[in-house]
């Protein structure tokens, strides 16, 4: 299994693999602070998922602060503490 695929038999709900993906990007220094994550239409490709399910992995990324969303402009990686914005 490789990170483009999801696994629907696991007991990981897709969005949730999909935000470890792209955790796991961002602590790898793949994603940089300040940087725009995939947009939901590339996650939709990259995974073959719904719309609503890369849009519940963006919402996951947000609450657990690993990302924030600019109105009209994107969602973004989150500083690091320590990091300057």
């Amino acid at each position: 299994m490789s990170e483009d695929e999801i696994d629907y038999d696991a007991p990981t709900p897709p969005y949730r693999q999909i935000a470890a993906v792209i955790i796991d990007e961002i602590e790898r220094g793949v994603l940089q602070p300040n940087r725009p994550i995939p947009s939901e239409a590339t996650m939709i490709q990259r995974w073959g998922v719904a719309r609503d399910t890369a849009r519940r992995a963006v919402r996951y990324l947000r609450d657990e602060g690993y990302v924030y969303t600019v109105p009209q402009r994107g969602t973004f990686v989150s500083a690091r503490p320590g990091d300057s914005a």
